[in-house]
């Protein structure tokens, strides 16, 4: 914290006499008024800040000190009105202004007070000092409703529009499912969630069957825009180079009709196409590139398309394993995709691979292959370990490692998607598909069993929603 002193150097009753020969450095010294605060930052919440004028010297008389305060918060709503004038007694070497904050509901950004002495009067010997004006920072108390915590995306049933989105707290404590029906007082209002995605203060609700991406504010839920124009089947959303991209699967007759729909953050319009391969799903951002997990939709594929996010054309595919599900970046750099293999039901069942490709040339260098009957899936990164699940485990295998893990994390799981942060694993188990799901919560610096949270019918996604910026 950062005190403002300040000090008053009484008037000297006599010369100083400094040198025998120089008259000229005899001289006396004006008394100084000055304003100080305890400290440099308050909350909202604080009641009353305390100004501190000061003098060293006390006066014989009643000293007026006038003063303006300033700043961007406004008096009368961030603070209670002051009078502009302040009166140091006679006798008194400091005296006290103290400021009420007003402590209102409404969330807003960090604001600043400045308080300015501008005036003396009452003893010309006491001058205006040096430290004449004290800055600080007042800091919002409030909260969005939807700050520090979990959000989960529901599926639905098919063509039931029953699609939701869950709140969850950071501590677990606090779990509200139909977060975007209570706000926007809807009801029916999506059919089959598949994805959502964060930029800035927006998110992009991803609703599959509904053919379109609901535009919200990611801290309230409240309503901004709907995206509907130029949809197919959207599936998973990214952002780059100032621009929105979203896979979409478009007619499942038509093998040909896939693309990436660019969408322009400004208007909330779909503005252009990449006709890409069949059955684009995840995508990542590197810098200016955008790579494309080519899962297949109703099919099967087996490569990534790499996009040019300046130009908004394809430069090359890269072939991996068949059906690749999941995309991950690590601190090198390298891209990481996991394709689980075709499955049995196909006729033609593959084996997975996780390919890692070098992004500099977009060539791969490394190729992991599972054993068959494996179908792994949801590749995540937590620092220099990831995870993916297979059947009903999770296994962690660290970016160094040159060989698959052989023995499985945590056991015993149903997980449809999972998801870490900070070395906590989440993952949501659907449970029936009619009845409510739960976001299961597992502590991975020793794989214990953290808690289980009923939320909403087919949890499908989870995400992290951090504080808001004031």
């Amino acid at each position: 914290m950062k005190i403002k002193h300040f000090f008053i150097t009484a008037a000297l009753a006599s010369f100083i006499f400094v040198g025998c020969d120089n008259d000229d450095d005899d001289q006396t010294e004006i008394g100084e008024i000055a304003v100080s605060t305890a400290a440099d930052s308050y909350d909202e919440g604080s009641g009353t800040i305390d100004f501190n004028f000061t003098t060293p010297t006390a006066s014989d008389n009643d000293v007026t000190i006038g003063y303006e305060v300033t700043g961007t918060a406004t008096s009368g709503e961030d603070y209670e009105a002051v009078s502009g004038s302040v009166i140091l007694p006679s006798g008194d070497l400091s005296v006290t202004l103290s400021l009420t904050l007003i402590d209102d509901d409404e969330v807003e950004s960090s604001e600043d007070i400045t308080l300015t002495i501008l005036s003396i009067s009452g003893n010309d010997d006491l001058e205006i000092g040096t430290d004449d004006t004290v800055t600080l920072t007042i800091t919002d108390n409030d909260s969005y409703p939807y700050e520090n915590g979990i959000i989960v995306t529901h599926e639905g049933n098919f063509y039931q529009g029953n699609a939701s989105i869950s709140f969850v707290s950071d501590d677990y404590s606090v779990v509200e499912n139909d977060v975007y029906k209570t706000v926007n007082e809807v009801d029916s209002w999506a059919d089959v969630i598949q994805s959502m995605a964060f930029n800035g203060d927006y998110g992009y609700i991803v609703v599959n069957n509904s053919q379109k991406i609901e535009v919200v504010n990611r801290y309230t839920f409240e309503s901004i825009a709907t995206i509907e124009d130029g949809l197919l089947n959207p599936r998973y959303m990214v952002f780059a180079n100032g621009k929105g991209y979203v896979t979409n699967w478009g007619d499942g007759s038509d093998p040909d009709d896939d693309y990436v729909a660019v969408i322009d953050l400004d208007s909330n319009v779909v503005e252009s196409t990449i006709s890409v391969e069949e059955g684009p799903e995840r995508l990542l951002v590197n810098g200016t590139t955008v790579y494309v997990a080519m899962q297949g939709g109703w099919s099967q594929n087996n490569i990534v398309t790499v996009i040019d996010a300046t130009t908004n054309t394809v430069l090359s595919t890269i072939t991996v394993g068949d059906v690749p599900n999941s995309l991950q970046l690590d601190a090198d750099g390298n891209l990481w995709v996991l394709s689980g293999g075709k499955p049995s039901w196909t006729g033609d069942e593959t084996m997975a691979q996780l390919d890692i490709i070098n992004t500099t040339d977009n060539t791969v260098t490394t190729t992991f292959g599972f054993a068959e009957s494996e179908h792994p899936g949801a590749l995540v990164v937590d620092g220099s370990n990831f995870y993916y699940y297979i059947t009903d485990s999770v296994y962690k295998m660290e970016a160094s490692s040159s060989a698959l893990p052989e023995t499985a994390e945590i056991t015993g799981l149903s997980f449809y998607d999972m998801a870490v942060n900070d070395g906590v694993l989440y993952g949501v188990d659907v449970k029936d598909y009619s009845s409510n799901g739960s976001l299961e919560v597992y502590d991975l610096s020793d794989n214990s069993f953290t808690t289980s949270v009923e939320v909403s019918i087919i949890p499908g996604k989870i995400y992290f929603n951090g504080t808001a910026e004031r």
